[in-house]
């Protein structure tokens, strides 16, 4: 797998998939519904917005989600380091792992998500 395919899938399944759920589980799901006391707590606050003031709050889902990925793609480039780390990441796919696939995950991400 090549580093382009491995950001597209990465984006489609974390990314574009999480956020298509969270709006199913806030447009179909009531207060009544949900156990979670944090669930209910959303659920009471996405009621009282508007069809405008929703749009906005996945917007807000999404470029958090986009943050966070770019940010983890970061780390295992090796272009953010975590506290601690002496090594750098290395990710290969394969059965012997010799096709390394970062150094550039977050840059193929970052312009994917520019052409969008």
């Amino acid at each position: 797998m090549k580093p382009e395919d491995f950001v597209k899938k990465i984006r489609k399944s974390i990314l574009d998939q999480n956020v298509e759920i969270y709006k199913d589980l806030f447009n179909s799901t009531g207060v009544d519904q949900a156990s979670d006391e944090y669930w209910k707590e959303a659920l009471q606050f996405y009621g009282k917005l508007n069809s405008e003031e929703r749009e906005t709050l996945f917007k807000i889902v999404r470029q958090v989600s986009v943050d966070t990925i770019s940010n983890l793609f970061g780390v295992l480039d090796g272009v953010t380091c975590l506290d601690d780390q002496d090594e750098d990441f290395t990710l290969t796919i394969g059965d012997e792992g010799k096709e390394k696939i970062n150094g550039d995950l977050q840059d193929i991400f970052l312009e994917i998500e520019e052409d969008q």
